[in-house]
């Protein structure tokens, strides 16, 4: 199983959207997925079940060390569920010996059911992104193409450095950055756009993933992205594609 942290430390960069098209077109490619929700907003899981009928979550894993069933979405695409109760976590686990391993001693036993894990990670970088980001292989970072865009790209690398110096994951590294919430109408987009494509040409993906309302109309309509929207169903195909030609042999 290859582990992708979907991390940005900035709120409102599409990591959810991005954690959840993703998956699916991994599973659209044969591929068998599960979803890590790291977040304590828990919108990857309220994407797909209504947080009060969730009983077990990735707090209890982290917290009780308890083997927590994955929530099944589809036959290929599984989710480990969070709700507000992470939050908690976050004050918990440094009290812990070895917390930064936490999710990674709850992922080894399921290595070998998954082909991919993604890991949609919270707007921060405390403990629960720490923990994603030592149990991770590679980071795929979504980034807006708002003002501050380079600098919270910036801030990410030198933390993937951090975790690598201290050898929580010396192999760590970020696969890609994802321009996200792109509107090509507006000026300070393209330049932003471009100002990346300079610095970071060597890992921005080559499209951005464009602003639009057809994502929020698939959420409210429970609909697949392919299905409401097909030409934005076949950028996530793409991405997916790339990935898997670049870590099949890891797997």
């Amino acid at each position: 199983m290859i582990i992708i942290a979907v991390a940005n430390q900035k709120g409102g960069t599409g990591k959810t959207t991005t954690a959840i098209n993703l998956a699916a077109g991994l599973f659209r490619a044969g591929k068998k997925v599960l979803l890590i929700d790291m977040d304590p907003q828990s919108s990857l899981t309220e994407y797909f079940f209504d947080p009060a009928n969730v009983t077990a979550t990735i707090y209890n894993a982290l917290i009780d060390g308890a083997t927590v069933a994955p929530l099944v979405i589809g036959e290929q695409i599984h989710l480990i569920p969070a709700t507000i109760d992470l939050a908690a976590a976050e004050i918990q686990l440094p009290g812990k010996r070895n917390q930064e391993r936490s999710l990674s001693r709850f992922l080894r036993p399921l290595m070998d059911q998954y082909d991919y894990c993604l890991i949609d990670c919270p707007p921060s970088l405390g403990v629960l992104t720490t923990n994603a980001l030592t149990a991770a292989h590679l980071i795929l970072v979504p980034v807006s193409t708002e003002l501050m865009a380079e600098r919270t790209v910036k801030l990410i690398l030198n933390t993937v450095e951090e975790i690598k110096e201290v050898e929580l994951n010396p192999n760590l590294r970020v696969w890609r950055i994802l321009a996200t919430l792109y509107d090509q109408r507006l000026a300070h987009h393209r330049e932003i756009l471009m100002a990346l494509r300079t610095k970071y040409s060597d890992l921005l993906y080559p499209e951005p993933v464009i602003a639009t309302t057809k994502y929020k109309d698939a959420v409210t309509s429970s609909t697949d992205i392919s299905d409401l929207a097909p030409k934005l169903g076949e950028f996530w195909d793409k991405l997916a594609t790339t990935l898997i030609g670049e870590t099949q042999e890891a797997q």
